[in-house]
């Protein structure tokens, strides 16, 4: 289990990044607590039902992902076949349980020691801390054997049902979505307040009055800590007796799984043959050749968006920049106005994303198929066209549409929101381009975890790097040249920034930014060109 979590790199990368943010804001949660712990030495209680929100919230955090745990992949076995045989399911469920809540152990234990060190400091004894740290234990403990079994019960329901098998994923995206959506856009106090009669109420209160028992001018309940005590206590092996059976019941079940997802599409033959097989798409052929009639242009470029459909994970990577756009979404729909900056973000994301979905790593993502690929009828340029051809053709439009209608909302003219769409259009075509030389002059072929079971190639850190400098320097000397606004919010951003003393004023502002929208445009051919020797010269060592 060790091993399957430390090869799991884009989930450690977001583990290493929330323990940046908790560390950071460490500081402050110190400072409010030590302040809470003088008013309370001070006789005022008022600081107490705060405390004992915060350490119940703490509980249903847990709970949550002791749930989403046991539905994902912290809920499944290496190699369950031979781990099953060697050791009874009661023991491996148990490891499971224990690995989990020791995982979650720095995420309560840390901001709450450092909260509870806060109360001590600023009560001026330590007894505060010998309640917070009680209090810690019993929440992580019963929270875990009470969330972990139950998305382990759920991975079962899933498991047995077809139907809910098919809905697997979308669920998924609308979990992680709602959560990231409560965590950016700011609706973390209000789904506390939300919850706060339960949160308030017992059980839930009782651990508030065990965390502050020991806390001078609290008041809490000794009756409520003890009963906190007792529960820990008495869910520890309920939990972990309801863990096994729901780990039996989730792992001694044939999955349900659609006829077309049990064997593999022939996506390579078809591109290496220039036709349109996979999944025998051939109206997908036939769409795409109405606007190409290279059947190996369209046999890439049918097998790319096949093959996102069928990998969706591949995805992940250009849907990340999506969760900055939920604050601008929740204030659009808060106040009800766009702001004058929507339509230049639609665009930039438009073109980054159609660029990191394909283009980006067009020899990587081809995988096992890339030697028969190379090999096959279709010529360098026939494959930088499909690959350029199967991201424009859905994100070009979509781009178009959102940056259109994101400039007319935003209180622009019917004109300039023409405008707008125009010009995304182009963007993501020539972003594409330009994705597709880079892409290919830094290939990445070694995939990475995503999650225990399912591995996604992304772009190199180069490709990445720079690709995205390349987007953001495009679409903002657009935006400098034709927009007065962003004009003038960008050199707002720049002028009090530059270094050793240089002044940039708006004019000279505009000149670099004609300066780069030339280099940018004339890149463009050369990039298609060096992309496509890069692709025809290219050999497997």
């Amino acid at each position: 289990m060790v091993r399957r979590v430390r090869a799991q790199d884009v989930w450690l990368a977001m583990v290493a990044l929330g323990a940046l943010a908790i560390l950071a804001v460490l500081p402050i949660a110190f400072g409010a607590a030590s302040d809470w712990g003088a008013t309370l030495a001070s006789g005022d209680a008022a600081p107490a039902s705060t405390v004992s929100l915060l350490v119940a919230s703490g509980w249903v955090f847990v709970l949550a992902m002791g749930v989403v745990a046991g539905v994902g992949s912290y809920g499944e076995i290496d190699e369950s076949a031979a781990m099953l045989t060697i050791r009874p399911p009661k023991d491996v469920a148990g490891g499971l349980l224990l690995m989990n809540a020791v995982a979650y152990l720095p995420y309560v234990v840390v901001p709450f020691g450092v909260g509870f060190a806060g109360l001590a400091a600023g009560a001026g004894t330590p007894l505060p801390l010998a309640g917070g740290l009680a209090a810690t234990a019993a929440l992580l403990v019963s929270a875990m054997t009470v969330g972990y079994p139950v998305g382990l019960a759920l991975k079962g329901a899933v498991r047995r049902s077809k139907w809910l098998s098919r809905l697997k994923p979308a669920l998924g995206v609308v979990v992680a979505v709602a959560y990231f959506w409560v965590m950016f856009a700011g609706h973390l106090p209000a789904l506390i307040d939300a919850l706060s009669p339960v949160l308030r109420g017992p059980p839930l209160a009782w651990l508030g009055d065990l965390a502050l028992v020991t806390t001078p001018g609290a008041g809490a309940s000794t009756v409520g800590a003890v009963a906190a005590l007792g529960l820990t206590v008495a869910a520890a092996p309920v939990g972990v007796l309801a863990t096994v059976g729901a780990a039996e019941f989730a792992w001694f079940t044939d999955e349900q799984r659609d006829a077309d997802e049990e064997s593999e599409p022939a996506a390579a033959s078809g591109a290496a043959s220039g036709t349109v097989t996979p999944t025998g798409s051939t109206q997908l052929g036939d769409a795409l050749g109405l606007v190409c009639r290279r059947r190996g242009t369209v046999g890439v470029a049918a097998t790319t968006l096949v093959r996102a459909y069928r990998a969706p994970l591949q995805l992940l990577f250009a849907a990340v920049p999506l969760l900055f756009a939920l604050p601008m979404v929740e204030g659009a729909l808060a106040t009800g106005t766009v702001p004058s900056y929507a339509p230049w973000f639609a665009m930039l994301y438009g073109a980054w994303a159609a660029g990191v979905a394909a283009p980006l790593n067009l020899l990587g993502n081809q995988g096992a198929a890339l030697p028969g690929l190379l090999t096959s009828r279709a010529s360098g340029r026939e494959v930088v066209h499909g690959t350029v051809l199967a991201v424009v053709a859905p994100a070009a439009p979509v781009a178009a549409v959102l940056s259109g209608a994101a400039a007319r909302a935003s209180g622009r003219s019917t004109p300039e929101s023409v405008g707008f769409a125009a010009l995304a259009l182009v963007v993501v075509a020539g972003g594409s381009v330009l994705a597709a030389a880079v892409g290919a002059r830094f290939p990445r072929f070694d995939g990475v975890d995503v999650t225990a079971d399912r591995t996604a190639t992304p772009p190199s850190k180069a490709a990445f790097s720079l690709y995205s400098i390349l987007a953001v320097l495009g679409v903002s000397a657009a935006g400098v040249l034709t927009d007065e606004v962003y004009r003038l919010v960008i050199h707002s951003l720049l002028a009090p920034r530059l270094p050793f003393g240089l002044s940039l004023s708006v004019a000279g502002l505009e000149r670099v930014a004609l300066g780069v929208a030339v280099v940018l445009v004339a890149a463009v051919p050369t990039a298609y060109v060096l992309a496509v020797r890069r692709v025809s010269d290219y050999h497997i060592e």
